[in-house]
């Protein structure tokens, strides 16, 4: 290390360390020759190798990764440019099947599967903080209470898309991988002492084979402000608009709410501007990018008011198979008994383990076998369990209460 932690550290209050930039040295890798060095000097390692990765979120369309941050516990730290790079192939040879360290890493697994990045082995800082029941579970605040060190976040909502990269932005992506074994190394004690080590064991290798989840077959419901929304026309109205937008954003790799907003959306399905002068009135557009496109907001307007009745998106039901839980009590009363009782024990399971509820098991799934009660004992319920994607560690403290539920359906 060429400085000390004192000599670039900022003393603060309550005996935190203010981090101003890393300890080690860190290089902007943006040329295919700096790659291939940089990956045969990292190539002998035996340890995991922290990663971390840049996206343009809220400003691109795309949640591809504009720079990647990768140290091992001993080298320097390098921050990779793939979009200047023309073959990924020395990075994706390094790291491939190899350890990798990560924080949060169903944030970054998508961008990195994009790359061609593979993890062999996850250890996840914040999934496994997240299973000793923390205080504090996001990176900063993991830095405050393990390692008494703060760090700033001033750039965590930067456009990472843009060239070239302030120095200021380097050094705030830098340290995001600068602790990660340090972080790691403290977290694998606790988890030792705690006995939960196979848990976080088995966690860890289901986050290898982890995929983004499948798009929802209405993704347009998620429009911020669908409460304000009565249905029918207006409806109809969100939905073509809704998908007109995104063909847009996806053609000009802008985030959607920078083309226009959802606020925009309802308030033209709410308001049915009568001309295209008076849409660009509209108090969600009139001083926004969205008045450009004007003329497509009002097309798209006038194709939806021409629809049929019987064309308007339909009410969006509970789940596709199972009903609201509000409406178990009427509809299958043995399995609201179920659900009461195992939420209870899953409560109380919880605090006797010190492991958050929604880790114990899928709320989903937990529904799906109260409905169903598709197994009566403990060997079909963890073989069920296990078939539906939970780990045996769940399945082995959970199997015992589902089957319990079925002897004690009331409670009090």
């Amino acid at each position: 290390m060429s400085e000390s932690l004192e000599e670039i550290a900022l003393e603060e209050a309550d005996f935190l360390t203010h981090i101003t930039k890393p300890l080690r040295p860190f290089h902007l890798i943006d040329t295919q020759d700096g790659l291939e060095s940089i990956c045969k000097e990292l190539n002998n390692s035996e340890q995991p190798y922290a990663i971390d990765a840049e996206r343009a979120s809220g400003f691109k369309y795309s949640q591809r990764a504009y720079l990647l941050q990768i140290s091992t516990a001993k080298s320097d730290i390098y921050l990779i440019d793939p979009i200047s790079l023309t073959d990924l192939t020395p990075l994706q040879d390094l790291l491939n099947n190899k350890s990798w360290i990560l924080h949060a890493a169903t944030q970054d697994l998508p961008c990195l599967y994009e790359l061609g990045l593979k993890p062999g082995e996850i250890f996840d800082t914040e999934l496994a903080a997240r299973l000793l029941s923390l205080p504090h579970v996001g990176l900063g605040g993991l830095l405050e209470d393990e390692l008494q060190i703060t760090l700033d976040k001033e750039h965590s909502a930067v456009d990472w898309s843009k060239r070239p990269f302030p120095n200021d932005w380097l050094i705030y992506a830098a340290l995001d991988v600068e602790f990660l074994h340090q972080l790691r190394k403290i977290i694998l004690e606790k988890l030792e002492i705690s006995s939960k080590s196979d848990i976080a064991h088995q966690e860890f290798k289901a986050l290898c084979s982890w995929q983004v989840a499948a798009s929802r077959n209405d993704p347009w419901r998620r429009t911020s402000g669908m409460h304000e929304v009565r249905g029918g026309v207006e409806a109809a109205i969100v939905r073509q608009i809704w998908f007109k937008r995104d063909e847009i954003a996806k053609d000009r790799d802008i985030a959607p709410g920078r083309i226009l907003n959802d606020a925009g959306i309802v308030e033209i399905a709410a308001k049915k501007p009568k001309t295209e002068q008076e849409l660009k009135e509209l108090s969600a557009i009139k001083h926004r990018p969205a008045k450009n496109d004007s003329s497509i907001w009002f097309e798209q307007l006038q194709i939806a008011l021409s629809l049929k009745s019987e064309e308007w998106p339909v009410k969006q039901k509970g789940m596709e198979t199972y009903p609201a839980t509000k409406s178990w009590l009427e509809k299958r009363p043995p399995a609201y008994n179920r659900l009461q009782f195992v939420k209870t024990g899953l409560q109380k399971m919880s605090e006797e383990l010190l492991i958050p509820i929604e880790h114990l098991c899928s709320p989903d799934l937990v529904k799906r076998w109260c409905w169903d009660a598709p197994s009566k004992d403990l060997s079909t319920t963890g073989e069920w369990l296990l078939s539906n994607g939970a780990r045996p560690w769940q399945a082995q403290k959970v199997s015992p209460l589902l089957v319990q539920s079925l002897d004690n359906p009331k409670v009090d």
